[in-house]
């Protein structure tokens, strides 16, 4: 029975996984020429379903990871195609409002309007794209520095309100993992329960355990995510090599600029590596552990941080139960409750600075809520 359970679970992530990429190329054509082979998307998607999920390893291994897409040149391929389709129109507006004069003459809210349109593009293209993406889209949503305050905006939908899969697929996955039946192990969940935030990896269900009752947020990962996180992460290794390669070959040895060791490759894998550990949701509950522990043991906090508690006897590598806990998110908070959070705010990234040594990682506005008081919960 659950042999069964688990077939049918890992046939609709995958099939739901290579979406994005036959999605693609079904927008833009049914096949294309690439290297002097006609490649078509069914086959191509046929071959990616191939591919076992057990010879990707579990933690970044950039060495590893090529060994396998390099034997699968089409899968590559196809995808390659698919992101250069899909950000190739709104890279080429980007660059057009850098380097085109017609701008000079707009007023301050013509400009913000038009950051946030091209943010609202950029962002349903990292959507469509897929969790990678999404992941990369949420780290600019962080960075004032870098985007305007319009952009910074509409990237922060990427935090919590992504497009979420479907529930029937989602409860496949969870029995397949706990091997068990969702009823038997929770009240709340079954194929009508719609999720109640779906973000670049996983969405989140409000349900309650039926050993002790306990209300927890079951978050359950998209599927197929270790197949279709690694492919975008070849690519993007493969990119950061080639310019690598320009600058070193061409900008250094033909047009004699600063020789300086490259940073890009390396850069990449800093990401990617991270990136990869979120797959783990076991490593997310040690995470979540280890840091309520210093918290609490940090005396500039007083108390003021609440982590919530994870239930490990519903915890896997793809789904995991904490616990529930109301808050709202502080960036919809009213400003009386953000001002008066910004002192614990400050400590607790100087206590995991100066005290701790173990950083909370993603500190964007969809992780960080208040209970109403002066406690912020992480």
């Amino acid at each position: 029975m659950w042999t069964a359970a688990r077939g049918a679970a890992r046939t609709t992530a995958v099939t739901h996984a290579f979406s994005y990429t036959r999605r693609g190329i079904a927008l833009g054509g049914s096949a294309m020429l690439v290297g002097g082979a006609y490649i078509q998307s069914v086959a191509a998607s046929d071959e990616y379903l191939s591919i076992p999920e057990a010879s990707l390893p579990s933690t970044y291994d950039p060495e590893a990871i090529a060994t396998v897409w390099n034997s699968h040149p089409r899968c590559a391929a196809l995808r390659l195609v698919t992101i250069t389709r899909a950000l190739a129109p709104i890279g080429i507006l980007l660059i057009g409002d850098v380097l085109l004069p017609h701008w000079c003459g707009e007023s301050p809210d013509d400009v913000a309007k038009r950051h946030a349109a091209r943010a609202c593009t950029l962002r349903e293209k990292l959507v469509h794209l897929g969790p990678t993406f999404i992941k990369f889209g949420q780290m600019l949503s962080i960075r004032p520095d870098v985007l305007p305050p319009a952009a910074v905006y509409e990237l922060q939908k990427l935090c919590d309100s992504v497009p979420s899969y479907p529930t029937a697929a989602a409860l496949l996955l969870i029995e397949a993992e706990i091997g068990r039946p969702v009823s038997d192990v929770f009240i709340g969940l079954d194929r009508d329960s719609t999720p109640i935030a779906a973000a670049s990896l996983g969405q989140v269900y409000r349900c309650h355990l039926r050993e002790g009752g306990h209300e927890i947020a079951l978050k359950v990962q998209r599927p197929d995510m270790i197949r279709a996180v690694s492919l975008d992460l070849f690519l993007m290794r493969k990119g950061m090599q080639a310019i690598e390669w320009f600058k070193m070959r061409v900008l250094v040895g033909l047009l004699g600029a600063a020789d300086r060791t490259p940073f890009d490759v390396k850069l990449l894998d800093t990401f990617a590596r991270a990136s990869y550990l979120e797959l783990d949701y076991n490593h997310e509950g040690a995470n979540l552990e280890r840091f309520a522990s210093g918290s609490a043991k940090a005396a500039l906090l007083g108390g003021r941080v609440r982590v919530p508690v994870c239930h490990w006897a519903v915890t896997t590598r793809k789904v995991i139960a904490t616990e529930w806990i109301n808050g709202e998110q502080l960036a919809k908070s009213p400003p009386e409750v953000i001002n008066r959070l910004i002192p614990t705010g400050v400590g607790c990234f100087l206590c995991q600075l100066l005290e701790v040594g173990f950083f909370h990682s993603d500190p964007h506005p969809g992780s960080t809520r208040s209970d109403g008081s002066n406690r912020a919960l992480l």
